[in-house]
């Protein structure tokens, strides 16, 4: 595969689609424990839109025969970046359908692109949000998520093929190295977990992240922000009251600093829910090289940390 150097760059993480067995556990979960806003203009018994800010979409879930990320949107400045973005990644020799105008509507979305990444993930690249208001409310007052031109947060997705998936985010969709994270794993017959984190054009520490093992559901985790550490403690309480289980306790991270805990959601999709998380110059951050996860917390009761 031959890659080169776009002249586009991605500039943050729009959406993510998921696809679910239990639309109706959706529908709870991401109202009444994650406190996203549910898009009831364009919602129906088999598609659910959650909004987190004035975007008519941030969260969209689909019912199918299967839990699995559908697609991860990456959303490009304008429609120039957005065909430099293309044009580079059919110059790797990868497939990109372009997307109909309904589709493009049911996304919020002017145009959008589909690919996937040399691991097999699926993404998209879009420009130019349409619908959007400023009557976001969550249904649980929280007072905001941290969104804006920092995205929708981040997503941690399996790329076994880890060093040619990075050079793929890296030179053609214009990425920037954040950290390389290695830790010893704690499966037997595993290699060590390595996380390798990246920052689109904005200041988010990251906004994506590429774990070296597989997954069967094509999602690691995806970050949700919160605005302060009393929205995070507020939530742990619903995950309790609700007895929906624990990935990770409460717990800081080192690289970005991130104060969180992860739960697991329906069809088993695990959800970071978190505050203070670091923003960077993202012309001229220098990447890091670490060997430890986190200040203090974060137990996983998983083998997949991330």
């Amino acid at each position: 595969m031959s890659i080169s150097v776009t002249s586009g760059k991605v500039s943050s993480l729009g959406y993510i689609i998921l696809l679910t067995q239990d639309i109706d556990a959706w529908r709870e979960f991401g109202s009444d424990v994650l406190g996203l806003m549910l898009n009831s203009e364009i919602s129906n018994a088999e598609q659910l839109f959650f909004r987190m800010d004035n975007h008519p979409s941030r969260l969209i879930v689909k019912h199918h025969d299967s839990n699995k990320l559908a697609a991860i949107g990456w959303e490009c400045s304008g429609k120039e970046s957005y065909e430099a973005v293309i044009t580079a990644i059919e110059t790797t020799g990868a497939k990109v359908k372009r997307g109909n105008e309904s589709a493009a509507a049911e996304r919020g979305v002017t145009e959008y692109a589909g690919s996937k990444d040399p691991d097999g993930n699926p993404f998209e690249v879009f420009h130019t949000r349409t619908g959007l208001r400023d009557n976001f409310q969550s249904p649980l007052d929280i007072d905001k998520f941290v969104t804006g031109k920092l995205g929708m947060g981040h997503a941690v997705i399996p790329a076994p093929k880890v060093t040619v998936t990075e050079a793929f985010y890296k030179n053609v969709l214009g990425f920037g190295a954040s950290d390389n994270l290695t830790l010893p794993s704690p499966t037997a017959g595993m290699p060590d977990m390595n996380i390798r984190f990246f920052h689109a054009n904005n200041p988010r520490h990251h906004s994506l992240a590429l774990f070296n093992w597989p997954n069967p559901l094509g999602l690691v985790h995806l970050l949700l922000e919160v605005s302060s550490v009393d929205e995070v403690g507020t939530c742990l309480d619903r995950i309790h009251a609700g007895n929906y289980p624990l990935m990770a306790t409460l717990g800081r991270h080192c690289n970005d600093n991130m104060l969180s805990f992860y739960v697991i959601g329906p069809g088993g999709f695990a959800i970071e829910y978190g505050c203070d998380g670091l923003k960077i110059d993202s012309d001229n951050y220098q990447t890091t090289v670490s060997t430890r996860a986190d200040v203090w917390g974060h137990d996983y009761m998983s083998p997949v940390p991330a």
